[in-house]
């Protein structure tokens, strides 16, 4: 299995230099997910492994999986808001 073959509305590389770019690039694709729609973020930073989930318990957002894979890590996150 593979990062390809998990089914996503929409796919984002969240890999940053900065702490804020994360949360920024999240924030700008939240904007265009739809309620129910889900969202593929990707990263080589395992330090996201606890700073995403904290994310999405802030915005409201549904965590349906995460790990490590191909060497990365991600978020497979589902938009619940109205």
């Amino acid at each position: 299995m593979s990062l390809d073959s998990i089914p996503c509305d929409l796919f984002v590389d969240i890999s940053g230099a900065d702490c804020a770019l994360p949360s920024s690039k999240l924030n700008d694709a939240l904007e265009v997910l739809l309620p129910g729609q889900t969202l593929m973020a990707v990263s080589g930073k395992q330090a996201l492994l606890s700073d995403i989930p904290a994310f999405c318990a802030q915005h409201g957002l549904q965590m349906l999986d995460s790990g490590e894979m191909d060497d990365m890590v991600y978020f497979l996150i589902r938009s619940t808001a109205e």
